[in-house]
């Protein structure tokens, strides 16, 4: 009798090849970043700042409409950066806020003007 391959083979899986983007550089919502790094600006903590008084929210309901726990705005409000989900959610956020991607990127980001 003959066994079964645990491991059946399965078709080699690729992945489409990544066309270069203009600029090269990160990108949120298809507006390369001005930072070339794509890290955050320096003075990050200030924008956030600023980001939370033009929202007109507590920090506790800021934290609450980014999906996460006020501590974790607190370390970055001290200089820990996003990553992931809740990066993804602050861009998303700042973009309802009137003039929020300008506030948390700079002036010269491509739409910050909202």
């Amino acid at each position: 009798m003959e066994r079964a391959s645990p491991h059946p083979e399965s078709p080699t899986r690729r992945s489409a090849p990544r066309l270069p983007r203009p600029g090269g550089g990160p990108a949120i919502a298809g507006r390369d970043l001005p930072c070339g790094s794509g890290r955050l600006p320096p003075d990050f903590p200030q924008r956030l700042d600023s980001l939370k008084r033009a929202s007109g929210l507590t920090w506790d309901r800021f934290a609450e409409a980014l999906g996460m726990e006020t501590k974790q705005v607190l370390r970055w409000r001290k200089g820990a950066e996003p990553r992931g989900g809740p990066y993804h959610e602050l861009i998303v956020l700042a973009g309802r806020v009137s003039g929020g991607l300008a506030i948390l990127l700079g002036e010269d980001f491509p739409g910050g003007g909202n």
